[in-house]
């Protein structure tokens, strides 16, 4: 699916200072997540209480159904408790939960909806509230040290932190290696060892675009895995 996604996409003329340039410089700031979240707290001097990350795909939510706003009201009234408060943002390189600080009242409860007024939200089993929200980008936490790489076994995959590191956080496609080495300088072949960083979805998206040329067809790598 990833590999149709990006299959159409065209590569940018600037692709090769993209390759070969790895000394990007990105201002060090908090993430727009969290400043929502201090801004739902109604204190709004508090700050989050954590910040998690963890990769794309992970259970957490799944059989949960989300509310509208007038029903979460509701049922957040109909049992009007003290509750946590976790803010789920789902990013294409995966989720950032940030829990605010200290169970929040029923009036709070709804001041911090009222400041998140394009989240989803339910209500968890254990009675905590969640808010969640998808956006189509890199987190603020992962464009700080993102790189695109290939493992071991020749995956294209999406790294914090050099691939040496090997912190991997979403694996894409397993590439032909042979065919790249063949084909694509080795100066770039170098790169994409060494690591690719991406500091948006812009980059990320050409950096898969070229990269696409080169993944094994599904049917092979079955094959190879029988072998």
């Amino acid at each position: 699916m990833t590999l149709l996604a990006w299959r159409g996409m065209q590569v940018p003329e600037e692709l090769s200072g993209l390759l070969s340039d790895t000394a990007w410089n990105m201002p060090d700031k908090l993430s727009g997540l969290q400043e929502q979240a201090s801004s739902g707290d109604p204190g709004g001097s508090v700050p989050a209480a954590a910040a998690v990350y963890s990769h794309a795909g992970e259970e957490g939510t799944e059989g949960t159904l989300a509310l509208d706003r007038e029903q979460l009201l509701e049922t957040l009234s109909q049992e009007p408790v003290s509750r946590t408060v976790h803010l789920k943002t789902t990013y294409i390189s995966g989720e950032e939960i940030v829990t605010l600080p200290g169970d929040k009242s029923l009036v709070q409860l709804k001041q911090v909806i009222a400041a998140h007024p394009d989240w989803n939200g339910w209500i968890s089993a254990d009675g905590d509230l969640w808010l969640e929200r998808m956006v189509n980008d890199l987190s603020p936490l992962i464009k700080k040290d993102a790189f695109i790489g290939v493992d071991e076994h020749g995956n294209l995959t999406l790294f914090k932190g050099p691939p040496a590191q090997e912190k991997v956080l979403k694996t894409f496609f397993q590439m032909d290696m042979g065919s790249m080495k063949s084909s694509l300088p080795d100066d770039i072949l170098e790169q994409l060892h060494e690591g690719i960083r991406v500091q948006d979805v812009e980059e990320y998206n050409s950096v898969l675009s070229t990269f696409s040329d080169y993944a094994r067809d599904t049917s092979e790598q079955v094959m190879q895995s029988e072998e």
